[in-house]
């Protein structure tokens, strides 16, 4: 009798998730497929899916050929030796120059300002400009060069003002190549 009450438990437990879990389905509203039949969903998808292939139509077109495996290297042995496994590459690689490339930005940016002096026609605007161009200057190249030439007169050895020399002569060349690109962009005006 025990195992007939058992079974018959355990059947009740059966017919019970299955009239639970039957047929049903959690319905949001906020689905973009709600309310669609399968063909309207899968209608959908595929005209989703042809208008993104669309951008790719051209290169789609280009037969490949089929491969058993669509890794670049044919073995693991061959990937293993190759340099897409190493840090070598890292190695030769020099650092990234903060100060040159701040110093072609500024040069790039005297062009700009050069470029545009000589295509303002209102005399107050090509003074304005130039007095960008000016301030420009200054700030980056002509106050630091004034700061090393004071700095220069209270250095302590000849080392020292070797080292101050070679930076300030640097700013003048700075200086010197920023009034280049401005002639050269500008017009003259005397």
């Amino acid at each position: 009798m025990e195992s007939d009450q058992i079974s018959k438990a355990v059947d009740r437990w059966v017919e019970e998730d299955a009239l639970n879990g039957a047929g049903l389905v959690v319905l949001k509203k906020n689905d973009p497929w709600y309310g669609m039949s399968e063909e309207e969903v899968e209608d959908r998808k595929e005209f989703i899916r042809c208008y993104i292939n669309k951008d790719f139509e051209l290169l789609l077109l280009i037969p490949i050929q089929a491969r058993e495996n669509d890794f670049w290297f044919t073995s693991h042995q061959e990937f293993m030796g190759s340099a897409f496994n190493t840090w070598d590459y890292q190695r030769d690689r020099k650092p990234f120059d903060k100060y040159g490339y701040r110093i072609k930005k500024i040069m790039e940016q005297v062009k700009d300002l050069a470029i545009l002096h000589s295509c303002v026609s209102q005399p107050e605007g090509r003074a304005n400009i130039q007095r960008r161009y000016e301030i420009l200057v200054d700030d980056e190249f002509r106050g630091r060069l004034l700061f090393h030439a004071e700095k220069h007169q209270f250095a302590e050895n000849e080392e020292k003002r070797l080292k101050i020399r070679r930076k300030i002569a640097e700013l003048n060349r700075r200086i010197l190549k920023c009034k280049t690109i401005w002639e050269r962009y500008s017009p003259w005006e005397g």
